[in-house]
Parts: structure tokens; C-alpha cells; sequence
């Protein structure tokens, strides 16, 4: 081998272990990176690793506390997974036994449920479906569910699941609801009252009587404001309340106003209005109801006219009681004189029967005295002059007896203390007296007994005055209480006593009947408002 091929061969050697050194340092380099490259994954993956495996724990998590039931199912039914909502609604717990979603079908919707299933495994999912199903206690539950298909890789379907949730309460509130509104409705449209509903002075619904009153149809209505139906300066008034009730001063107000019809007519109406409030209590709708009083106040306007000219008969008729008293008393107190004159003078010569004449004249004068003084006890009997005041009864009628003249024969006994009530001391003692006095003077037993006694009822008191004297036929029961209407011809009946008792209880808003049995004895029983 030459020099030359030597030197050749050096230098070939040479390039080949500087060729080598290079691929080597490449190669180290390449590692070097290679391995940083490894270490940088090593240290991603498990970041991933631990990511994935804490969203696997939050999706477990929101698996098992969703709310709705999540029920995870093969292509044929068969459930794979379910959460515990799933196992409280349907009941089943497939860790313990196995289920197939085709045994939850309610039979009547097995059709429907079919069919909704091929259309979810063609289209991929669906919403809103809605249907019946069993609980594994044969309950049955109205369900709406939103579900998907679950596809591998090659993306072929493999699964199915499902969010289910329990509609049967809202659907029993939605239908009950509904046929709330239903007879809501129908009240609404049969009611008497005019219904409005307005917003801000909008009109937006009216109900059939409302249309009658005003004459106008319910698309004319809506396109009106109530101001428009409304007399100006009674829309102002009752605008003040609509503001407060705007500002939440107040939830509803009733106010008397007139409305303008269609023909340009109006009539009053009493509006009474609500306000129907959004949650943070503003107003969303004013609701009235109008009821036309149109009739009632001319009636009123009447009742007010008769009331004045009755107060004024009865203040001119009491005037001329006194006044026709007055003229009845003077003559008869002449005829008196004159009659008693004449018996004095002529005594001598005047026989018996006309001495028993005069003696008649003057009793039927002494009579129609004590007529026209009961005709002025009973016209001057007037509720506007009866002040109220506790008036204590039993001192009442222990005045009463001290009064009227009772004989030794006769009792009056008060089974039980007599209240206190309010009243007017006069009347009451009149009304006492009249009653012991016809008691007492028409008792015809040789030993007359009188019982007064009382119960207390809510709104009354009812008394009772019992005697066991000759009893009043029942014929006259009414009759008795009529003004000068008497059963007796004793001189001193006047037959208005009985009536002035009984003008006396109405003023107390009482009342007056009698219980009674010939030969032994009369109950009056009446009543005093408390």
C-alpha cells in the first residue's frame, strides 16, 4: 500500500469519527430531548389523569344528587344505569334486580311509546315527550322525559338515556287551575255585577253585564279608557284613590260614580276596585265591579222625602192631639161643673132615677177624660225624644208597685233580678205599669198571684208577666193591642193602655204576644232589644 493510499485512508477515518462524533452528539441531543419530551407527558397524562378523574367524581357527584331521574338503558330496554332520583320514582333498584323499561309502560300509551323510541333511535333524540308510566307498586306517574342516543366510535347507536321528570302534580295543579278558570270564567260572564279589568286606565277585559250597562261590545270596550265611560269631575275624585292605590297607600277602594253610555245616557253605579299586585307589589291590573244603584238611590231620594213628611205628620198630628185634647177637655170640664151644679141645686126635687142620671153623665165625662189622656199618652210616644241611659229594671218596677194600688189580696212576685239596659226611664216605667196595672185590676181570684221574670238571649231580653186571673179568649189576642180596642166595659178602659205597651216595645225593636187559658190566667211575653 502506497503513502498516498494511507494518507487516504486517514482521512477517510478521520471523516467517518468526526461523521460518528456528530451522529452521536445528534443522538444525545435527540435523547436528551426525547426524554424531556417524556417527562413533560409522564407529567401531562397524569395532570389528565387527575382531571379526568375529578370530573369523573363531579360528574358522579351531579349524577347521583340530580334532581329529575337519569336513566341509562341498552337498545332494548334493558336499564344499565339509573340515579337515586330514578330509584325513588319508579321504585326499582337495579343493583338488586333487574328491569326493562318496557315493563313501565302505561298499556293505553304502549303504542305511542313504541313509536317515540324508533324516532329517537332515527333522529338521535327528542324533547318534550310526555306519557304514562308505572311505578313498581302499579302506581301510575305522567312523566316528561328529554332523551339521547349514546354512539361509539364507529358511530353506530349502542345506548340510550333519558332525563325523566314527575309531572303528575304539575299537571293535577294545571288542570286544576284550568278549571278554576273555566268557572272563574263562567261566574265572570253571569255575574250581575259589571266586571272591568283595567291597566293604568286601560280597559283590556269586560264581562257581558258590563256591555249591557254602557251598551257597547267588548272590542269597542278595549279600545277605550275608563275615563272615556267616566263623568269628568267624578273620574277626578276617584283618580285620587287610584293613586294612592298605585303608590300601595291602599289595596282596593269603593267610590259611588256615574258612567256614560253608548246613547249618551248615565246612570249611577257603586265601583268598588281592587288591585291585583305583581310580586314586588306594584300594580299589574285594577279590578272593578260595578253595580248600577241608579234605582236604589231614587229610592232612597223617595224613602228620604216620605221620612221628612212623616216627621212632619207625625209632629203636626201630636200638635193636634194636644190642640184637639185641649178643646175636648174644656167643654167636658163645662159639663161637669154644669151637671154638678144642677145635681146640688136640685136635689130636692129631682127623684132617684134622675139623680142616677147625672151620676151616669158624669161617669161617661170622667171616661172621656181618661180617653183623651191616653190618646195624649199614646200620640206623644216618639222615638226622636227617647235619650238612652242605664236603667235599672227592678228598681223600675219596685217604683211601679209603689205607684199603682195593689189589694191585700193580690201578690206581685220577681222570680229573678231584673237586669240593667238602656233606655228611657218614662217609657219603660209606662210600659210596666200599663202591664201590672191590668194585671192587678182585672184579677178576679181570691188570691191573685203575679210573677214577673226575664231571660237574656244575644240580641234581646224577654220578659214574661204572668197571672193567674180569668184569662182572655183567644179571639182577642190581636185585637187587644189595636187603639181602643177593650174587653171590658170597666169605666176606666180605655182600650189604649195595651196599645201605648205595645208602641213602646217596637221603639225598643220588641216584640209583644200572649199566652192565655180562660179561668187560669194570661202570660204577656215580650221582648226589648239589647
Amino acid at each position: 500500500m502506497s503513502s498516498n493510499d494511507i494518507e487516504i485512508l486517514k482521512r477517510a477515518l478521520s471523516r467517518e469519527k468526526a461523521a460518528r462524533k456528530q451522529a452521536e452528539k445528534i443522538l444525545e441531543d435527540k435523547s436528551k430531548e426525547l426524554y424531556l419530551l417524556t417527562t413533560k407527558l409522564k407529567s401531562t397524562n397524569q395532570k389528565l389523569e387527575d382531571r379526568i378523574e375529578t370530573k369523573s367524581s363531579e360528574l358522579q357527584g351531579l349524577f347521583e344528587n340530580l334532581v329529575d331521574a337519569y336513566v341509562l338503558m341498552d337498545l332494548s330496554g334493558n336499564v344499565i344505569e339509573m340515579n337515586n332520583a330514578a330509584v325513588e320514582l319508579f321504585g326499582y333498584d337495579i343493583h338488586k334486580e333487574r328491569l326493562n323499561v318496557v315493563s313501565l309502560i302505561y298499556k293505553e300509551d304502549f303504542t305511542y311509546a313504541m313509536n317515540s323510541f324508533a324516532k329517537l333511535v332515527k333522529e338521535g333524540s327528542f324533547s318534550d315527550y310526555e306519557a304514562r308510566v308505572y311505578t313498581k307498586n302499579r302506581g301510575i306517574k305522567t312523566v316528561h322525559i328529554n332523551a339521547s342516543i349514546i354512539k361509539d366510535k364507529n358511530k353506530k347507536p349502542v345506548a340510550a338515556q333519558g332525563i325523566v321528570r314527575d309531572i303528575t302534580d304539575e299537571l293535577f295543579r294545571q288542570r286544576s287551575f284550568e278549571e278554576q278558570q273555566k268557572q272563574l270564567s263562567v261566574i265572570v260572564e253571569n255575574s250581575s255585577l259589571g266586571i272591568v279589568l283595567s291597566q293604568f286606565g286601560k280597559i283590556v277585559q269586560t264581562n257581558k253585564a258590563f256591555q249591557n250597562l254602557l251598551g257597547y261590545d267588548q272590542e269597542e270596550l278595549l279600545q277605550k279608557e275608563v275615563k272615556d265611560i267616566s263623568i269628568k269631575d267624578e273620574y277626578t275624585k276617584a283618580a285620587i284613590s287610584m293613586d294612592k292605590m298605585n303608590k300601595g297607600e291602599i289595596d282596593h277602594f269603593t267610590v259611588n260614580k256615574r258612567y256614560l253610555r253608548h246613547d249618551g245616557s248615565t246612570f249611577w253605579a257603586k265601583t268598588s276596585v281592587a288591585a291585583v299586585r305583581k310580586q314586588d307589589q306594584s300594580v299589574k291590573y285594577q279590578v272593578a265591579l260595578i253595580e248600577d244603584i241608579t234605582e236604589q238611590l231614587e229610592h232612597e231620594k223617595q224613602r228620604d222625602l216620605l221620612l221628612k213628611k212623616l216627621e212632619k205628620s207625625n209632629k203636626e198630628l201630636n200638635d193636634y192631639a194636644h190642640i184637639v185634647s185641649h178643646d175636648l177637655k174644656s167643654p167636658l170640664r163645662s159639663m161637669n161643673a154644669l151637671i154638678t151644679w144642677l145635681k146640688e141645686d136640685y136635689q130636692d126635687v129631682l127623684d132617684e132615677n134622675a139623680q142616677q142620671s147625672f151620676d151616669m153623665l158624669l161617669k161617661k165625662i170622667d171616661k172621656m177624660d181618661h180617653l183623651i189622656n191616653g190618646i195624649l199618652k199614646y200620640a206623644s210616644i216618639d222615638k226622636s225624644d227617647q235619650p238612652k241611659q242605664k236603667i235599672n229594671l227592678q228598681q223600675i218596677v219596685a217604683d211601679t208597685i209603689d205607684i199603682i194600688y195593689i189589694p191585700d189580696h193580690i201578690t206581685i212576685k220577681i222570680d229573678t233580678h231584673l237586669p240593667v239596659i238602656k233606655g228611657d226611664k218614662f217609657r219603660l216605667q209606662q210600659l210596666f205599669q200599663n202591664l201590672l196595672n191590668n194585671a192587678v185590676k182585672y184579677n178576679d181570684k181570691e188570691q191573685g198571684l203575679i210573677n214577673i221574670s226575664y231571660t237574656e238571649n244575644n240580641d234581646f231580653w224577654q220578659f214574661a208577666i204572668k197571672d193567674n186571673g180569668p184569662g182572655i179568649p183567644e179571639k182577642y189576642h190581636h185585637k187587644i193591642f189595636q187603639v181602643f180596642q177593650t174587653i171590658s166595659d170597666g169605666k176606666e178602659s180605655t182600650g189604649i193602655g195595651l196599645s201605648i205597651v205595645k208602641k213602646i216595645i217596637e221603639l225598643y225593636e220588641g216584640k209583644i204576644w200572649i199566652e192565655s187559658e180562660q179561668n187560669k190566667g194570661t202570660t204577656f211575653f215580650f221582648t226589648l232589644k239589647k
